[in-house]
């Protein structure tokens, strides 16, 4: 199991700490990519994990809390 990845919201490299995964909306990414028209996209911020790419057990059952 791969527990790196790169976060393009923070730009660096995240990894996983015992008991943590990584969000299921943006897979790590911290941004979603959403498209509008032919050409026009935007980056939106995850919705789960607020941009930090993963979630610990506590987070995952209650939600992230907006600091």
């Amino acid at each position: 199991m791969i527990d790196k990845r790169y976060n393009k919201k923070l730009r660096k490299i995240i990894t996983l700490e015992k008991g943590e995964r990584f969000c299921p909306k943006c897979n790590g990414n911290g941004i979603l990519k959403r498209t509008r028209g032919r050409f026009r996209s935007k980056n939106l911020m995850c919705s789960i994990c607020l941009g930090a790419g993963k979630l610990d057990w506590i987070e995952d059952i209650r939600g992230k809390k907006n600091e």
